[in-house]
């Protein structure tokens, strides 16, 4: 069996839910893009948001720069207005299992990219999570996106847990994939039911 002593959470995708179609309807609305085209702005430029560097106008500024295109002031204040809205909608099945795992014994953490700019939608959308919680991690406070090493460095480090101790569940391949080569146990984060049976796994 292996010594999982802490179990750590992504947030946007895992606490949260995934966007949903009224997002993706108002937006392409709104811009007149495609989904495809905002997906591949974000995968661009969202790590810039994500470690504070630009506002959430500025991400989408910098994704119509890119088509040529110029979004005035008032759209992109509902983008992002919208953006931050369909993050912050929690995901009750996932806090159920976290408190399963408290109550377990686990050490529960967070580890997030996220803007500093989107907290009040984060204390809203997670605050009974975050009573859980023994250590977070919020990117835009250290300027340090995942999947760079030094950020799964950190949240080890306040979780006061070897990596091979703990166990990340995100919802983006790539940040399960760098936490796995920093020695952490991780699973791609698709559904709770899926994240209990690949957890089932990695104890034997």
């Amino acid at each position: 069996m292996k010594s999982i002593k802490g179990i750590v959470f992504d947030f946007g995708g895992v606490i949260s839910a995934a966007h949903d179609d009224t997002f993706w309807a108002k937006a392409l609305a709104l811009t007149g893009w495609d989904r495809d085209t905002i997906w591949a702005g974000w995968r661009k430029h969202r790590y810039l948001l994500d470690a504070d560097f630009v506002t959430p106008q500025g991400l989408y500024h910098l994704i119509g720069q890119d088509l040529g295109t110029s979004l005035d002031g008032k759209t992109l204040d509902l983008l992002a207005e919208m953006d931050y809205d369909s993050w912050a909608v929690p995901n009750p099945e996932t806090l159920a299992w976290a408190r399963e795992l408290k109550d377990a014994g686990y050490k529960i953490g967070i580890l997030t990219n996220m803007p500093t700019s989107f907290i009040p939608w984060f204390n809203r959308a997670a605050a009974e999570f975050r009573a859980l919680v023994d250590a977070e991690v919020i990117s835009g406070e250290e300027h340090i996106v995942k999947p760079d090493p030094a950020i799964y460095s950190l949240m080890a480090a306040r979780m006061d847990l070897n990596p091979n101790e703990l166990c990340f569940f995100d919802d983006m391949e790539a940040n399960v994939t760098a936490a796995q080569a920093c020695g952490w146990q991780a699973v791609h984060f698709t559904t709770v039911a899926e994240a209990k049976t690949a957890f089932a796994a990695l104890l034997g």
